[in-house]
Formats: structure tokens, C-alpha cells, sequence
């Protein structure tokens, strides 16, 4: 295409030099330039739309990054085998006996629900602060030593189930002798 063009040139040579333009067509050809350049933005305006976008593209991403930050942080200290291993499995295993004493004494509720309410209570304040360890755990300056006192905290409900399922195995003996006793 462009031999052709080039021949065509070449050919009709004569004919362009003697051809005149029509007056006044630069001038419109540079209107239409600037009108043209107008209608697009400049490239000022081009430059700083796009370092716009990348500022607000960088700040969302920073933004995502410290909240990903803290949100993984604040998960980090609810893992206690990454503070002690061996603390971590100690706290485990005695959360585990807690759950399984509450619920034997839960099973204890429906014989003698008053004596239930008084166990459920000191429960509930052994809970409250075992739940107050848990939070100071994560701004802790020594998170070990948190971290034994839950298992402390931990153990001392154990005991006190351990007493509340001796009051209750005791009232039911006595429950179970006084029945005898009237059917004799």
C-alpha cells in the first residue's frame, strides 16, 4: 500500500504543485487541533489523576495491612501454645475436666434446682474472673504469668466442683436413706 501511494505521488506530481489550497484552511485545521486539545484533558490533569489513584490505592492497601496486622496480632495472644507450649496444653486439659464437672453438676439440677442456684453462682464469679485474665492476657507485659493464673483460676474450679459434686452426692445419699427409711 504504501509503494502505491508513493507511485501515485509520483505520477500526479504535476497536478499537486500547480494545486492551490483554498485560503483560510490552516486556519481551520488549527482550530480543529484546539478544539481537539480542548476536549481531551491535558496531560497535568492525566498525571494527577493517576497519582490520585495510586495514593488512594496505597492508603487502602496500608489501611488493609495494619487492620490485618492487629486483627492477627489480637488472635496471636488467644493462642497460648505460642506463649508456652506446655502452658497451653496444661490450661487445655483443665478447661476440658471444668466443662466436663459442670456438666455432671448440670445433670444435678433437676433433682434440686436450689442448692444448684447457690453452685451456679460462685460458678459464675470463678467464670467472670477467668474471663478478666482472659482479655488482660493480650495486654499483658508478662503473658506467661497470665497465663498461670488462668491455669490457676482453672484449677480452683475444679476444686470447688470437686466439693460441689461431694454436697451433691452427699444430699443424694441422704435423699436416697431417707426414702428407705419411710418405706420401712
Amino acid at each position: 500500500m504504501k509503494q502505491q501511494l508513493k507511485k501515485f505521488i509520483q505520477h500526479n506530481r504535476a497536478d499537486f504543485d500547480h494545486a492551490v489550497p483554498p485560503e483560510g484552511l490552516w486556519l481551520s485545521i488549527a482550530a480543529a487541533l484546539d478544539a481537539q486539545q480542548e476536549s481531551q484533558p491535558p496531560a497535568r490533569k492525566f498525571w494527577k489523576r493517576r497519582l490520585i489513584r495510586i495514593a488512594a490505592t496505597i492508603v487502602l492497601a496500608g489501611m488493609a495491612g495494619l487492620t490485618i496486622y492487629h486483627y492477627g496480632r489480637q488472635r496471636a495472644y488467644d493462642d497460648y501454645s505460642r506463649i508456652n507450649p506446655a502452658l497451653a496444653a496444661e490450661q487445655q486439659a483443665y478447661a476440658r475436666l471444668v466443662t466436663q464437672k459442670r456438666d455432671s453438676i448440670a445433670d444435678f439440677a433437676a433433682s434440686n434446682p436450689v442448692l444448684y442456684g447457690e453452685f451456679s453462682e460462685v460458678l459464675r464469679q470463678m467464670e467472670t474472673n477467668y474471663n478478666a485474665l482472659k482479655q488482660e492476657l493480650s495486654q499483658s507485659p508478662n503473658k506467661e504469668l497470665t497465663l498461670e493464673a488462668m491455669i490457676r483460676n482453672l484449677q480452683v474450679q475444679i476444686e470447688v466442683l470437686g466439693q460441689q459434686m461431694e454436697i451433691m452426692n452427699y444430699v443424694k445419699k441422704e435423699k436416697h436413706n431417707a426414702t428407705k427409711n419411710e418405706q420401712i
